[in-house]
């Protein structure tokens, strides 16, 4: 179960994609992570642009399934919605907490696409 800033996130890029489907449109949105003054920060931007922040005790009480190293057919928001918790996971409690999270959507076709990119920041320091 995320925290609630986490499902916040969640929530928020749940309504983009939504924006997009109706539409039959093609879109994408950049996630950019980081952290900042003892926190991590999330940077939503999908034509407008969103801040959220996560404390690092919420991250103690976060569970979610490994980030899959496969390449998946993503067909579903929820598909897409469970890859981006992963990620998130991935990038704030096993690596250094800096990443850029795109989500893609086709729509002529209706399909997803999904790119993950951790950074490797030699000389930082988790929170």
């Amino acid at each position: 179960m995320p925290p609630k800033v986490v499902e916040q996130i969640l929530g928020s890029c749940e309504q983009q994609i939504a924006r997009f489907q109706q539409a039959n449109n093609t879109g994408l949105i950049e996630i950019q992570c980081s952290l900042s003054q003892g926190h991590y920060k999330v940077e939503c931007r999908c034509g407008d642009f969103q801040n959220f922040l996560i404390s690092p005790k919420d991250l103690a009480v976060w569970k979610t399934t490994p980030l899959s190293r496969q390449r998946e057919d993503l067909k579903t928001v929820e598909q897409v919605l469970a890859k981006l918790d992963s990620a998130l996971f991935e990038t704030f409690c096993l690596q250094q907490g800096y990443a850029t999270i795109v989500i893609r959507h086709r729509g002529h076709d209706s399909r997803y696409g999904f790119e993950f990119s951790p950074s490797i920041i030699h000389g930082i320091k988790r929170c």
